[in-house]
């Protein structure tokens, strides 16, 4: 059984600005720490900085999977809606129901709850269902031209 997490908010609530004179981030606090106790290493800085850098209505679903317990995994929706002005995503974690302590559940609440930016909530069964299930993909999305949008995992 496995338990997951949801999360709609910007792409800016996944990093920190120490400095907010210098353009060097670093992994947000909480996020980091949910990427620890997950024990899955996630390149958010790539992440970040593809997302920016490419196009409107572009952006896949990636997939960062524990090598030692692939079905523990982070998952991000970077898909660029052109009429957002709030560079918002999706993004989330599965975990074994075991592994899915009050402590993980702290966590991914406390993230949430912390965030400047954020829409959406879920936690439980089946919240990633649809966004791991490989037949959906490539899923067409259109604005004014389609895009075909792939899941692409990574094994971590």
């Amino acid at each position: 059984m496995k338990y997951e997490f949801w999360i709609m908010a910007s792409i800016t609530e996944l990093v920190d600005y120490p400095d907010e004179q210098s353009d060097e981030y670093t992994p947000q606090e909480n996020f980091q720490e949910i990427m620890d106790a997950l024990d899955i290493c996630v390149p958010i800085n790539e992440i970040y900085e593809h997302y920016f850098n490419q196009p409107v209505h572009t952006g896949h679903v990636l997939v960062f999977a524990n090598k030692l317990q692939p079905d523990t995994c982070i998952v991000f929706d970077t898909y660029r809606d052109p009429t957002d002005q709030h560079d918002m995503i999706q993004f989330g974690w599965r975990v074994s129901a075991k592994k899915a302590n009050l402590s993980i559940r702290q966590l991914s609440r406390r993230f949430y709850d912390e965030c400047e930016d954020a829409v959406r909530y879920e936690e439980g069964q089946s919240v990633l269902y649809k966004v791991l299930q490989e037949g959906r993909y490539p899923r067409k999305l259109y604005y004014n031209k389609v895009f075909e949008q792939q899941i692409k995992r990574y094994l971590v």
